[in-house]
């Protein structure tokens, strides 16, 4: 029915607050508006498309028009149009049950209820003062016809000025809606939701969008320059991705998307990734945590779910099975690849591995389902040049032990020393490449049965240590502590309870009338110095008593000596295994922070050297400036392979190898 003369009426709602609430539940997404119209114009075109027999595909296109003087916004379309009658049917008659049961049942949806009861439209009363709909229908005889809302309840219809088929909307924004008047907004809110959609959609006298997204076509139809120019186009980055994986299912549900691998090599906390959720072409939102597993995150790219609500909600993924379904399988489809890559092609997959294997090691650790499907061909760079799987390792390493001891170095450029000394036993190291090699051990020593991480400086194993050396007596070893302990400024006091220091006695009655001048009390603890016994007492109370005076003594550094199969090396330091890695996840946590857990360490002295037994030597001759001096520069040659040195660090090792080398003035 043709609207000769202007009508006035109200919208058939059952509350005035209509537009109140809209404004209210949509505030914190006010750019929605926009799509929601493009999407309304791009669905009257596809109904033109099949209601019209002279709908032409090249002649249809959506304009946006922005006028920054009047801050007004036209949404013109080609589509199917409506007549005055279905303006009234479809604009007019919003059938609600009322305000407060339509707040009560969307209250845990708030910024996403556009779309649940057919408000795309209505979201433009979020920005607008006043909304107008020109609107011609393509059937035949109809005549064009105007409607006008200011976000009250009333409406005012009149004919309308429309000469072609399809609608305008026009938009004049509210005073709180300024930003929206301005060409680059509009631009961003194009580009962002609308990049994707089937239909021209011009502004500025430019196609801002793309119209096909390459998920649509089929893998064997897409070359791999398309996947590179999509991927550069869409997000932006000139470099070319590693690789990519095309998904495309249609049961149990309809789901198509590529995800792009970029580089990450090692530092994923600095890295963000972009994939971007749509439902049939049109940007719904990013990143969403219940649909995309995290590691996933890290990567970019489009994931395309047709049967998803367009204003999909948190509350909606985490309780929607089918969203619980598309989840696996996406995990699915990425692990199987890296494993049928790893199977047909090691070296691509090695490759890949360089590229993101912190994405890999990331997704290993946050998911069960891909940490088992990537624990066999998980690969680790050896000190060979190669990489190794857990299996390979424990072939190449065959052991009588019952566990395999996976030995690991932190870096090719450092803990040279050790490297050397595994390295001339036919001991195999694999590097520690990136801050979650240590998390990613754990696990892998929780799953799989008889492995063992080791660090290469956390313990001096028997197959390192010279068991038939004769170097030194047992005399000279202690002598050879004492002069480290002193040299360092480590205090060494054996502590014993009542009880303890019973027990002690009954092992080593020797012991009981030879103490007591050296024994210090405080409160109820005996106290004993064991640099201050002199070589006499030692003699007489024996090697093992010794020993477990030690035992009995806290220092942050302790010294031990053992023969290794070396002379080269005058001394390591070991770390334990788990203070290691308590230090590490501590740095990574505290992101490289000051925490020095590595002032409690063990300087293992090698008496197979030169320079130790020369020590001793000068011990003897009284030149004890000289031996301090050589003992701190040992130590802190060895402290180099463990942690870089700071500015005072540095200093004092600087002025200690310059006394070095005066000796030999």
């Amino acid at each position: 029915m043709a609207t000769k003369k202007q009508e006035k009426g109200a919208l058939s709602i059952h509350t005035e607050n209509i537009f109140p609430i809209i404004k209210k539940w949509l505030y914190s997404q006010h750019d929605i508006f926009l799509r929601e119209l493009v999407s309304n114009a791009v669905d009257a075109i596809n109904k033109r498309k099949y209601a019209d027999a002279s709908f032409k595909a090249e002649e249809m296109q959506i304009e946006i028009k922005l006028d920054k003087s009047k801050k007004t916004l036209q949404v013109i379309d080609s589509g199917i149009g409506m007549t005055a009658d279905e303006i009234r049917k479809y604009i007019n008659q919003i059938a609600f049950s009322g305000a407060e049961e339509f707040v009560n049942k969307f209250k845990d949806v708030q910024s996403n209820i556009i779309g649940h009861f057919g408000l795309g439209f209505y979201s433009s009363f979020m920005v607008a003062e006043k909304v107008t709909i020109d609107s011609l229908s393509y059937m035949e005889g109809s005549e064009a016809a105007h409607w006008e809302c200011d976000g009250s309840t009333e409406y005012i219809m009149s004919a309308g000025k429309r000469k072609e088929i399809g609608t305008t909307i026009t938009l004049h924004f509210n005073s709180d809606s300024d930003d929206y008047a301005k060409e680059e907004k509009i631009r961003e809110i194009l580009e962002r939701y609308c990049n994707f959609m089937p239909v021209p959609i011009m502004f500025e006298g430019k196609k801002i969008n793309q119209t096909e997204a390459l998920w649509n076509r089929k893998p064997k139809d897409v070359t791999r320059e398309e996947y590179i120019k999509f991927y550069q186009e869409v997000f932006h980055d000139y470099k070319e991705p590693v690789f990519w994986i095309h998904l495309n299912v249609d049961f149990p549900f309809n789901l198509k998307g590529i995800l792009y691998f970029p580089k990450l090599r090692n530092e994923p906390e600095f890295f963000k990734g972009e994939v971007k959720l749509f439902c049939n072409n049109v940007f719904v939102a990013d990143n969403l945590e219940d649909l995309i597993p995290e590691f996933l995150l890290l990567l970019k790219g489009g994931i395309d779910i047709p049967d998803i609500p367009l204003n999909v909600s948190r509350s909606f993924l985490q309780n929607d099975t089918q969203v619980q379904k598309i989840s696996k399988y996406i995990i699915k489809k990425v692990s199987d690849h890296f494993n049928d890559t790893f199977k047909e092609d090691r070296k691509k997959y090695e490759e890949y591995w360089e590229d993101i294997n912190t994405f890999i090691k990331f997704g290993m650790l946050k998911e069960d389902d891909f940490f088992d499907a990537m624990k066999d061909i998980a690969i680790f760079k050896s000190a060979g040049g190669d990489y190794l799987t857990v299996e390979e390792y424990k072939n190449r390493n065959a052991a009588s032990e019952d566990n395999t001891k996976i030995w690991y170095a932190a870096s090719e450029d450092t803990q040279v020393s050790y490297l050397n000394l595994m390295k001339e036993q036919g001991l195999e190291v694999i590097y520690q490449t990136s801050p979650l090699d240590i998390h990613l051990y754990q696990k892998l020593e929780g799953k799989l049965e008889k492995v063992e991480f080791v660090r290469v400086d956390s313990e001096v194993n028997d197959i390192l240590v010279n068991k038939d050396s004769n170097a030194l007596d047992a005399g000279s070893e202690q002598r050879l502590q004492r002069i480290f302990y002193r040299a360092l400024g480590q205090k060494v006091e054996a502590s014993f309870s009542k009880e303890s220091y019973k027990e002690f006695l009954k092992k080593y009655p020797q012991a009981a009338t030879a103490l007591t001048p050296y024994i210090r009390q405080q409160e109820e603890q005996s106290l004993i110095d064991i640099l201050e016994l002199p070589e006499e007492l030692r003699t007489e109370l024996g090697p093992q008593a010794l020993e477990e005076l030690h035992n009995h003594a806290y220092t942050e550094l302790k010294i031990d000596v053992k023969s290794l199969k070396t002379k080269d090396i005058p001394g390591v330091i070991v770390f334990s295994e788990f203070m290691r890695r308590w230090h590490d996840m501590d740095m990574v946590s505290r992101m490289g922070g000051s925490s020095d857990m590595l002032k409690h360490h063990t300087l293992v002295v090698n008496p197979e050297n030169g320079i130790i037994q020369k020590l001793i030597e000068m011990d003897k001759a009284g030149k004890a400036e000289e031996v301090d001096v050589l003992c701190g520069y040992i130590h802190d040659l060895s402290l180099l392979e463990q942690k870089p040195f700071s500015g005072d660090e540095l200093k004092g090792f600087i002025a200690k190898a310059n006394k070095v080398l005066s000796y030999l003035a």
